[in-house]
């Protein structure tokens, strides 16, 4: 008896979305785990390089602008003479693309702003990524950034991004921090020091 089950060209492709979009998901898992595991025992590399930070965010800004949402708008505050600071540009660059992604997973319409400001009085940079999405209940804000925690179980992502950025802020000698407001929006930073301690290629 034939039980082999007969798929319609839509069906077909449908399941192989599907297979694609879960090995897709896996392969982002198994990496975040090895960026963790790499990053706390020490064998990351980081490569530190003084960079301009009006060059960085602008970067970033273009090539999210073509990511966003429909009625969603993407915009960028920086000033107009630039900080440079000492930092691994890549490293740094999965921290704020991290934030972005989030941004686009719960904001439906409004705006997303990238954009950093420098704190004199403090000789510190913080680098935001600001948005009007569905915000973070209080009691919650904290635990985004434990392992594997997830907001909403049905998005994409596999809950450890959050996690990977605050171990990377720390070896920046910065910290991360999020505001953010039920029905208003949220706003995530990585504070990071104008001259950092943690300055080696390692």
């Amino acid at each position: 008896m034939n039980t082999d089950i007969e798929l319609s060209k839509a069906e077909r492709e449908n399941f192989t979305e599907l297979i694609n979009t879960n090995s897709d998901l896996l392969l982002n898992l198994i990496n975040d785990i090895l960026d963790l595991s790499r990053i706390e025992s020490g064998r990351m590399s980081f490569s530190f390089q003084q960079y301009s930070l009006n060059e960085l965010i602008s970067t970033i800004y273009q090539t999210f602008q073509v990511l966003m949402p429909e009625n969603v708008e993407l915009r960028m505050q920086i000033p107009e003479k630039s900080i440079s600071i000492p930092t691994d540009k890549f490293r740094l660059t999965q921290v704020i693309t991290n934030f972005l992604s989030n941004a686009i997973k719960f904001t439906q319409k409004g705006y997303i702003l990238i954009g950093y400001e420098y704190r004199e009085e403090e000789r510190h940079v913080h680098i935001f990524v600001e948005d009007t999405g569905i915000g973070i209940p209080k009691e919650k804000q904290d635990a985004v950034f434990n392992r594997f925690t997830k907001l909403d179980e049905f998005a994409k992502g596999t809950g450890l991004g959050l996690s990977i950025c605050k171990v990377i802020a720390e070896r920046f000698d910065g910290y991360i921090a999020v505001e953010s407001e039920i029905g208003k929006g949220s706003r995530f930073s990585i504070i990071l020091p104008l001259n950092p301690k943690h300055t080696e290629s390692d």
